[in-house]
């Protein structure tokens, strides 16, 4: 998605009508007659001390285990951008966008250099004023840090965007990709809320029509259709995070035969949001997918679980750095500590692993291993934002004698919602502590069970 990025000066200035010049002497100014901290996190600034203002977690935070919570400011664009003289149907929030374009489009990609979510999509926010409203909703929110209240701004944009979103989908004047992007921050919206039961499944359920009409066109998927390869691999990850979340009567099918040529279509394609690694998450939906039936019916496809665990074992890829790789292989053992959790014994199950160890021996072994994986990606990569259902998934079979790999746990939650500002983290945590607890009592328990049992759906991703 071609388009020219734009340069940025060193720091916002205190008013949008200032000329640049003077406002930039002003905060200078401002900065040699005060030396605490401007831009440092809630918690330093109620205790009146200086933040070193590290991200995603300030120093003092991290040495005293607390959630840290800053703002960044945005900076002072230095030239007039050319969509700002572009005629659109809706009315365009440019504090909200612009927070947008450099603050929340980052926590949906790897690498914050290369973000089709952000400067680049600005070629498709014009064409759709549902999903300018629906990204200006997710800034207001983003920016209080989803508030069980929403701020009226954010409740005025979503109702917006949905009646927007309508009368696009009647004219149907746009292909499927076009609308996909739409729906799925929509739900990323509906993820953040304080419900914990509405993780967006309405619009999951939407986004699943629309990637069956897109997949009746697999060649849309080649190197001329970047958004089509956006759109699924977006939808990809978040079917990996929510397959285990919908009711099993509700589950609507999605054509394998179609979806599996446009994986192998998409191949090791660089995704902006995952890396290379497309086929694993398809794998892990279908796992959760799985595991989810399993809970509802009590009923076992011995040779699925079989096939899904040679699937997961035999995955394989070439990440381009170490910190993807660790990813990589913590989603992996992710997706067998599920499988095995879930599905209990099975003799059919030929992970060479199981030979040398009973099964609960070997998801502690895994859950250990997955964490540490983790622990290697340091606490500054955007990879953060990828890292809460393997922590979960890995976290809950942590036995008490591993006190220090539970502390890291803890830790690495907080940073991530630190980083991304999504309550689902702390949800999260709240729920890795009841684990803890029962399981430190002699009474473990299943995580996806456990959380069903509060009647919580959380979005983990």
């Amino acid at each position: 998605m071609p388009f020219a990025r734009l340069r940025f000066g060193p720091v916002i200035s205190s008013s949008e009508h200032a000329p640049p010049e003077a406002a930039l002497e002003r905060f200078f100014a401002e900065s040699r007659s005060n030396a605490r901290s401007k831009f440092g996190c809630q918690q330093c600034k109620s205790k009146r001390v200086k933040c070193d203002e590290s991200r995603p977690t300030c120093k003092r935070c991290a040495r005293q285990g607390l959630i840290c919570s800053s703002t960044p400011p945005l900076t002072k664009w230095q030239v007039e951008t050319p969509w700002f003289s572009l005629k659109c149907d809706t009315i365009v929030n440019r504090r909200l966008l612009q927070y947008w374009l450099e603050r929340v489009s980052q926590m949906l990609v790897i690498d914050p250099e290369d973000n089709p979510y952000s400067f680049p999509a600005l070629e498709y926010i014009l064409q759709s004023p549902a999903l300018i409203h629906t990204i200006q909703s997710l800034s207001a929110n983003h920016e209080q840090y989803f508030p069980t209240l929403a701020p009226i701004v954010a409740l005025e944009e979503r109702g917006k965007a949905l009646a927007c979103l309508r009368k696009e989908v009647d004219q149907n004047q746009r292909p499927p990709q076009a609308f996909l992007l739409t729906v799925m921050l929509m739900a990323l919206a509906h993820g953040a809320d304080c419900n914990m039961n509405d993780y967006g499944k309405q619009h999951l359920i939407a986004a699943r029509i629309m990637i069956n009409r897109m997949l009746q066109n697999t060649s849309s998927l080649m190197d001329d259709e970047p958004l089509a390869r956006l759109c699924l691999g977006m939808y990809l990850y978040w079917d990996m995070c929510t397959a285990f979340l919908l009711d099993s009567d509700e589950e609507r099918r999605i054509n394998s035969l179609n979806m599996s040529i446009a994986i192998h279509r998409m191949g090791n394609w660089h995704h902006p949001m995952y890396g290379p690694c497309t086929e694993l998450l398809f794998i892990l939906g279908n796992v959760g997918r799985y595991c989810r039936r399993i809970l509802d019916s009590q009923q076992r496809n011995f040779a699925q679980e079989a096939m899904l665990e040679q699937q997961l074992c035999c995955w394989k890829v070439y990440p381009p750095n170490i910190g993807l790789g660790h990813l990589y292989e913590a989603l992996r053992k992710h997706g067998l500590i599920f499988l095995y959790r879930a599905s209990g014994q099975n003799d059919q199950f030929t992970n060479p692993d199981l030979m040398l160890q009973s099964r609960d021996s070997l998801i502690k072994d895994y859950a250990e291993e997955t964490v540490r994986h983790l622990m290697q990606i340091p606490a500054t990569s955007n990879y953060l934002n990828f890292q809460s259902l393997p922590l979960l998934a890995a976290g809950s079979e942590l036995p008490g004698s591993r006190n220090l790999l539970r502390a890291q746990v803890r830790e690495r939650l907080r940073a991530v919602y630190s980083l991304n500002r999504l309550p689902a983290n702390l949800h999260t945590l709240q729920l890795l502590e009841e684990l803890w607890n029962a399981r430190d009592n002699g009474n473990p328990s299943f995580w996806l069970y456990h959380m069903l049992q509060k009647n919580w759906r959380l979005l983990l991703g």
